[in-house]
C-alpha cells in the first residue's frame, strides 16, 4: 500500500505542475480544430437529414479513423514535450522514493494527462452535437440510414460516417470502450518512447521519433497496407481489425492486446535499466 500511496502522490505532485493555462491553450486548440472539422460537420448534417446522432458516435468516429484519431497523440506528445521532469525541482522527490516508483508515477501521471484529452474531446463533442440525439446502445439512423435515404449527401460527407465492419462487430458503447483502452495502450508507446530518450538525454530525438511513427503509422494504414501492421496506429484502431467492406475479421482483437504488451513490456525494461544510471537534477 505504501508503494502505491508513493506512485499516487508522485503522479498527482506531476499533474498539478502539469496543468497550466499554456498546455490548456494547446489543448483546447486541438478541440476546436475537431470540433470545427468533424463534430460540427456531423450535426450539420444531421440537421439536414433530419436524421439523429448517438451520443457516442461522434468520438467513436474519431477514434476509428487515422486521420482523425492522429490529432490525440501528437497532442498527447506535445503537452509531455519534457516528459518525465527530471530537473531539479524534483530533488525531493526522488530522495523520498526509489528511482522505480518515481518511473512508476511518471507513467501513471502520463495516463491522467491522455485521460484528459479523451475526456476533453468526449465533453466537446457533446456541446458540438447538442441536445437532439440518440441516448442508446444502438446505431443511429444517422449511420445506417443516410447512405440509402440520402446518397449524394452521403457522398459528398463519407467522412462522417463509420465503417460497416466497425458497426458489425460492436456497439456505440464496445467501440468506444475498446477504442479508448486501445488508444490509451497506444499512448502508454509514446510515453515510454519519451521517457526512453529523455533518460538518455535525447529528449528532441524522442520527440521526432514519436511524431514520426504517429504519422507514418497513419498513412501506412491508408497507402502501405502489407507494412500498416507494424506500426502500433494500425494496432489501435477497432475498425482496421476487420474488413471494411464484407466486415469479416482481419486481425483479432487480442493479437494487438498482446502487441501492446509485449511492446510495453519491452519499453518499461529498457526504462527500468536506465533509470537507475540517469542523473536526477541535472537541469535547472
Amino acid at each position: 500500500m505504501r508503494k502505491i500511496h508513493e506512485i499516487v502522490w508522485i503522479a498527482g505532485v506531476e499533474y498539478r505542475k502539469w496543468f497550466s493555462l499554456k498546455k490548456m491553450l494547446i489543448l483546447l486548440f486541438s478541440i476546436l480544430f475537431l470540433g470545427e472539422y468533424v463534430f460540427s460537420d456531423m450535426a450539420c448534417v444531421a440537421e439536414e437529414t433530419g436524421l439523429l446522432v448517438n451520443l457516442l458516435e461522434p468520438m467513436d468516429l474519431v477514434l476509428s479513423f487515422q486521420f482523425y484519431m492522429l490529432v490525440i497523440p501528437l497532442i498527447f506528445i506535445v503537452l509531455l514535450s519534457g516528459f518525465p521532469d527530471k530537473s531539479g525541482g524534483n530533488i525531493f522527490v526522488m530522495m523520498r522514493v526509489k528511482r522505480r516508483i518515481w518511473l512508476a508515477g511518471q507513467f501513471v501521471f502520463g495516463q491522467l494527462v491522455g485521460v484528459t484529452c479523451l475526456g476533453a474531446f468526449f465533453a466537446a463533442s457533446f456541446l458540438w452535437i447538442g441536445k437532439d440525439v440518440v441516448r442508446q446502445n444502438q446505431w443511429s439512423e444517422f449511420m445506417t440510414d443516410t447512405y440509402e435515404r440520402f446518397p449524394e449527401i452521403y457522398g459528398q460527407n463519407d467522412r462522417l460516417f463509420l465503417e460497416s465492419g466497425t458497426m458489425s462487430h460492436g456497439t456505440p458503447v464496445r467501440v468506444m470502450v475498446m477504442g479508448v483502452l486501445l488508444m490509451l495502450a497506444y499512448l502508454l508507446v509514446m510515453l515510454q518512447i519519451l521517457c526512453l530518450f529523455r533518460l538518455m538525454e535525447r529528449r528532441k530525438l524522442g520527440l521526432l521519433i514519436t511524431m514520426g511513427i504517429t504519422v507514418v503509422g497513419a498513412t501506412a494504414v491508408s497507402y502501405i497496407k502489407s507494412l500498416k501492421w507494424i506500426f502500433p496506429l494500425t494496432h489501435a484502431i477497432f475498425g482496421e481489425h476487420f474488413d471494411k467492406f464484407y466486415a469479416q475479421p482481419l486481425v483479432p482483437l487480442w493479437f494487438s492486446a498482446l502487441y501492446f504488451t509485449v511492446l510495453n513490456g519491452g519499453l518499461l525494461f529498457a526504462n527500468l535499466y536506465l533509470v537507475k544510471r540517469c542523473q536526477i537534477a541535472d537541469e535547472v
